[in-house]
């Protein structure tokens, strides 16, 4: 008689390894079940808060747009006579910084 058929003699005719056989195949199929309940709960509210997201992004997008028109608007408004009633002054002559190398520091 090969092992095999030996377990599977051991199976029919024992019943305590049935009761262990179903306990063990009902537990599997339990913690299966709750990994697979998990699972879809997961992807069920991932994609609810991507779908928020969604929104959130395409109303931040409309409110940079509009942000960005009041810029483009108001920058067309800006002119000499703005400028100096902000207290800004006209430059007569410029001033530039240059930097010379003719002189180095040795240690």
């Amino acid at each position: 008689m090969t092992k095999t058929q030996a377990i599977t003699n051991d199976i029919t005719q024992n019943t305590d390894t049935q009761k262990k056989l179903l306990r063990i195949l009902l537990a599997s199929s339990a913690v299966l079940f709750t990994i697979y309940i998990y699972l879809i709960g997961s992807i069920t509210f991932n994609v609810i808060a991507r779908k928020t997201l969604e929104g959130t992004v395409v109303s931040l997008t409309g409110h940079i747009n509009q942000l960005e028109l009041t810029y483009l608007n108001n920058i067309n408004a800006i002119d000499k006579e703005y400028a100096l009633s902000n207290g800004f002054v006209e430059v007569k002559q410029n001033l530039f910084a240059s930097r010379s190398i003719t002189h180095v520091a040795i240690r």
